[in-house]
């Protein structure tokens, strides 16, 4: 057996790498979104915390999971998503 990785599996990774940099991108976006609400709440006087939109968020992944990702692996990464978010959103 070889050291060397096989090719089909050294395109995979790059084609890994490449999803990779643009959930970072997208992330980054959604990010600085998120800080723009916190200003504008704070702004209007609204809290922060919206438990509401929170629920569609979930309910809408828990429903359109159609991958080898399932539905609780995807509510389970938003979690972490929403959290970040609202962090932002307070500073």
């Amino acid at each position: 057996m070889s050291d060397r990785p096989d090719q089909r599996i050294i395109n995979l990774r790059n084609a890994i790498d490449t999803v990779d940099s643009r959930i970072i991108e997208l992330l980054q976006e959604r990010s600085s979104l998120a800080r723009e609400i916190g200003r504008v709440k704070k702004e209007i006087g609204m809290e922060i915390l919206d438990p509401s939109r929170e629920g569609k968020i979930l309910k809408k992944l828990a429903s359109g999971a159609k991958g080898p990702m399932d539905a609780d692996a995807l509510v389970r990464i938003y979690e972490v998503i929403m959290q970040e978010s609202k962090r932002l959103q307070e500073d």
